[in-house]
């Protein structure tokens, strides 16, 4: 058998050579101190990174629903009204001065301005209703959005923090020592959940805004139910009572659209301190 015995031994030895080379693969593989601290690292910074982007939805979604809630009260109330006090004037009856603060009256004007386009309502909710965004915020609003971090693109800075640069681990890595990855990832992960909490707060804020418009918006939209340009033809003293009150409702749901959540420098704004009007108004009683 002279031409298996080579074949036999060779068989032999290789897989003698393969078992070897498994051991000493295995053995190089055991986890020393600092490849376990890296391995914990970087599922902690997996974990972080997960919340955010968990957390971006659900500001996404919440935008979503503001920015609906604006447009209604845009077309429901505001562009009606101004149709309202247009009749008005134009009869001699009453002007928008006369029943509209200074504040009320240039936040109406604004948010009832030239029609923007669908991508520059889209950033309404988060900058205020007649807002163009500034370049700076354009890709947090992006970010925000769609949830796309690119190394090449336009830094997204949201709360002061370069998210690219602490949610991608390779680059994390690379920008640090080769024995200081682990502690790197964790000040990553670090700057992560801090980045979420601060999402945490724009959706709080962005709820409150939407709770109070929602409030003014429904008490508006009755009034407005009530008026019409002929009633104050006949001179009486309850169309203008009406109107000073809508005018009121109309006024806040003007400077309310116009309340941003984010700076231009990606920071949460200063927030708008409640008026008497946020709360709900007693029901009326019915006339018999």
């Amino acid at each position: 058998m002279p031409f298996f015995i080579p074949f036999a031994v060779g068989g032999l030895v290789l897989t003698a050579l393969g078992l070897g080379v498994r051991k000493v693969l295995a053995e190089e593989a055991a986890a020393t101190p600092e490849d376990a601290h890296l391995r914990e690292a970087r599922e902690r910074h997996r974990k972080a990174l997960a919340e955010l982007r968990a957390d971006r939805l659900r500001v996404r979604d919440r935008v979503a629903s503001y920015g609906a809630l604006q447009a209604r009260v845009h077309a429901e109330v505001l562009v009606p009204f101004r149709a309202l006090m247009e009749r008005l004037e134009r009869w001699g009856h009453v002007r928008e001065a006369e029943v509209l603060d200074g504040e009320a009256l240039d936040a109406l004007r604004a948010v009832l301005g030239e029609a923007p386009s669908r991508e520059a309502k889209r950033a309404w909710p988060l900058l205020g209703a007649g807002v163009t965004a500034p370049a700076a915020l354009e890709p947090v609003l992006a970010w925000l959005d769609r949830g796309w971090l690119d190394e090449d693109a336009p830094p997204v800075m949201l709360d002061g923090v370069p998210l690219y640069e602490a949610a991608s681990a390779r680059a994390v890595l690379a920008a640090s020592a080769p024995d200081e990855g682990g502690r790197a990832l964790d000040d990553a992960a670090g700057v992560l959940s801090r980045t979420t909490g601060f999402l945490g707060a724009m959706r709080t804020r962005l709820t409150t805004l939407e709770q109070r418009v929602s409030g003014l918006h429904g008490r508006a939209a009755v009034q407005l139910a009530y008026l019409d340009a002929a009633s104050f033809e006949e001179g009486g003293g309850e169309p203008r009572e009406r109107l000073a009150r809508l005018a009121v409702l109309v006024g806040r749901l003007a400077v309310l659209l116009r309340v941003p959540v984010l700076s231009p420098e990606g920071r949460l704004a200063p927030e708008l301190p409640a008026w008497p009007e946020d709360e709900p108004a007693e029901a009326a009683p019915r006339r018999t």
